[in-house]
Formats: structure tokens, C-alpha cells, sequence
């Protein structure tokens, strides 16, 4: 079994190393990695705490200097946003952060948590169930592991299997990995076989773009790369803009112009609508329960907590008149059980389809350090009141 186990692991790094966070846990597993060093950063932090939209879209620097900026204050913000964080799993990462502060005799000043509408429906909880235990399995506690034992003692082994012996990749995620990215290629391939000689070359340039950029940033950033991975030299933000050299920048900002092409987008929002519900927003009472779990996880290790609703693509994403009815009446229902304020930003004028990469991420050149500038702005306010007493 563990010379199995063993090519398994040397199979599953090696696939991460030349692909990138194909399983979805690298990223996860860093910042798992890194909770002790967030705690331990001297004088006021601010988390920002979510799913691939916080990852894209927030820079802990930009923040930072905006903040300071509008506040006079000096905070050391953090990006704590991961992909595939829906709330079952934002609430083991939360409760894992508040006993990393605890241990550490630390509160942070301030604490973001990302509702995120679409990764809250019945859609997106039925979605890649192979993943759940995964990424638990990473993300809990070796005592949390421990528990599972009495309640369960064949999940306990798997996972153990997971945690201690597979790097955190279990072999259900990559069968189902397997089986879902061969869906997802048959589901796809009639779209595929309507693209033009237009788009198709277009698809080839855009492969060629982002080669030349990773070149870059290879030469320019030998260390942090443009890499998910968290690093604390970027406060676990990605490469931003400020990075790179002219001819980077120039290179980042003409991807993101090419990634929106229409055909791009559209089959964008298809799988988004497929997985997700983005439009009808039929929310699951399990995950809205977790999600409020999260925040009061957050309370114990915070002096404020504060709920933020990312930015929309309003021209792609366009929630029915239900979708928008429940939204509106969820996010009030939110603000009266936590008692905390939420920054909606999904109708900001700020934010056209030129913020964005797809229908959902804000783009590198410009929504990210948009959005980072506006949040700080919006959070002032609270250090300023602070300074005064």
C-alpha cells in the first residue's frame, strides 16, 4: 500500500508543479500553513477572508496605502481569499484562525468575510461533492481529525489518508476530477465546434500572451512567481501591477482586454448558471447557517467584523428579479442576526466589464486595485474613530 500511497504523491506534486493548483488545495494548504505568521505581525492587521474573487481581486498592498491614506492609519492587511471557499468550508478555516489568534494572545482590528451569493445556492452546494472531504480534510485541525474518530471511524480514516498520507489530495478528487473535467468537455464540445477561425486564433494569441507574461514574471519576481500559493511578501495577495515592469504591464493589461472576448464570456456564465445558480439564487439554509457560524467565529478573534459583497459584472450577470428580491432580503436578514455592516458592491457604478477578466474575478490591471482603493476608503472611517480615542 505504501509504495501506492508514494506514487500517488510523487504523481499528484508533480502534476501541481507543472500545472499549477489543479487539485485546489494548494492554495489552501499555504494559508493553512501561514495563520501563525498573520498572527504574529506586529501592530493593527486586517483579513480579508473569501473565495477566488478575494484572491483576484483584493491587494493587501493597495489596501494598505489607500487605508493610510484616508485614515493616517498603519494596518498590515492580509488575503485570505481561496478557491472553492463556499461556507461548510470558510467555517472550519474561520474557527482554525480564531485559535491561531488565541494561542498568540492576538485580535485583529479588522476582519472582511466574503458573502458570496452564488457560492451559497442549492445549485453550488450539489457541485463537485468529491471535493468537500478533501479540502475539510485539509483545512481541520489535527484535534478536529482526532474527533471524527468516536462520530465516524471510516471517515476518520480517510481522512488521516488525506491529511497525513496523500499531501491533502484524496483519491476520490482525482477520480472525480477526472470524470468532471471529462463532463465538462463533452458538455462543452458543441460550443466548441461552433468557434470561428477568429475565435479559435484569438484562443491560440491568448495562450501565447499569458507564456510571455509568466516569462516576466519568472525574471522579475524569482521568488514570489505568479503564484496562488500564499506568500507573506504579498500578504497573500497575487502579483500586482505596481510588480511589474512597463513592458509586464502593458502584456497583463492586453490579456485581460483578450480574456473578455464574447465567445470567452459566454460560456463563462453558462457554467456559472450550470453550477452555481447565479441568476435565480435559490439559497440553501445549511450554507446561509454556516456562513453566519463564520462571522461569529470571526467575532472571537476580531475588533470588528464586517460583511463584503464583491463587485458585479453587471453586464454579463444579470439576476432575474427573484435572484435580486432574495439577495436584497438575504443580505438584511444577514445584517440583523450578526448585528455587523455589509459593503454591498455588487451595483457600484465603478465597476464596468472593463474591471473584469471574466463575468465574476476583477482583473489584475484594473478592478483589483480599483476595488482595493474603494474598500479602503469605505473602511477608514472605522480607524479614524479608533485613532481618536
Amino acid at each position: 500500500m505504501l509504495p501506492a500511497v508514494g506514487l500517488v504523491n510523487w504523481l499528484t506534486r508533480s502534476a501541481e508543479s507543472s500545472a499549477g493548483d489543479i487539485f485546489g488545495i494548494q492554495r489552501i494548504r499555504s494559508v493553512i500553513e501561514s495563520m501563525d505568521y498573520m498572527a504574529e505581525v506586529d501592530g493593527d492587521t486586517a483579513l480579508f477572508v473569501g473565495s477566488s474573487l478575494v484572491k483576484d481581486g483584493f491587494s493587501p498592498r493597495v489596501f494598505d496605502a489607500a487605508l493610510a491614506q484616508a485614515s493616517g492609519s498603519r494596518v498590515t492587511s492580509f488575503n485570505v481569499g481561496m478557491g472553492n471557499m463556499k461556507p461548510s468550508y470558510q467555517k472550519i478555516l474561520v474557527r482554525r484562525m480564531a485559535e491561531t489568534f488565541a494561542l498568540h494572545q492576538r485580535n485583529a482590528a479588522l476582519t472582511l468575510i466574503e458573502f458570496n451569493p452564488f457560492l451559497v445556492t442549492d445549485a453550488r452546494q450539489q457541485f463537485r461533492p468529491f471535493m468537500t472531504e478533501q479540502i475539510q480534510a485539509v483545512l481541520m485541525s489535527p484535534d478536529e481529525v482526532m474527533d471524527t474518530l468516536w462520530d465516524d471511524p471510516e471517515r476518520f480514516a480517510r481522512l488521516v489518508s488525506i491529511k497525513y498520507l496523500r499531501n491533502g489530495v484524496s483519491a476520490e478528487a482525482i477520480t472525480g476530477g477526472v470524470r468532471f473535467l471529462v463532463g465538462q468537455a463533452q458538455a462543452q464540445a458543441p460550443m466548441m465546434n461552433q468557434l470561428t477561425d477568429d475565435q479559435l486564433k484569438h484562443i491560440q494569441q491568448l495562450s501565447e500572451f499569458r507564456s510571455e507574461l509568466n516569462k516576466y514574471i519568472y525574471q522579475e519576481h524569482p521568488v514570489t512567481k505568479k503564484s496562488h500559493v500564499w506568500n507573506p511578501l504579498t500578504q497573500g495577495g497575487l502579483i500586482d501591477m505596481m510588480d511589474l515592469s512597463p513592458q509586464a504591464q502593458a502584456l497583463a493589461a492586453k490579456i485581460s482586454g483578450e480574456m473578455r472576448h464574447p465567445k470567452a464570456l459566454e460560456m463563462d456564465l453558462a457554467g456559472r448558471i450550470q453550477c452555481c445558480d447565479i441568476e435565480n439564487l435559490s439559497f440553501n439554509d445549511k450554507l446561509i447557517d454556516e456562513f453566519i457560524d463564520t462571522v461569529k467565529s470571526a467575532q472571537r478573534f476580531s475588533d470588528r467584523v464586517e460583511i463584503v459583497v464583491m463587485p458585479r459584472n453587471r453586464k454579463w450577470v444579470q439576476p432575474s428579479p427573484e435572484g435580486q428580491q432574495r439577495l436584497a432580503q438575504m443580505l438584511a436578514h444577514l445584517q440583523q442576526v450578526t448585528g455587523v455592516t455589509v459593503h454591498n458592491y455588487q451595483e457600484h457604478e465603478a465597476f464596468d466589464e472593463s474591471a473584469f477578466y471574466d463575468v465574476t474575478h476583477l482583473s489584475m490591471d484594473s478592478g483589483r486595485p480599483l476595488f482595493s482603493t474603494i474598500l479602503a476608503q469605505d473602511v477608514a472611517g472605522y480607524f479614524i474613530q479608533n485613532n481618536k480615542q
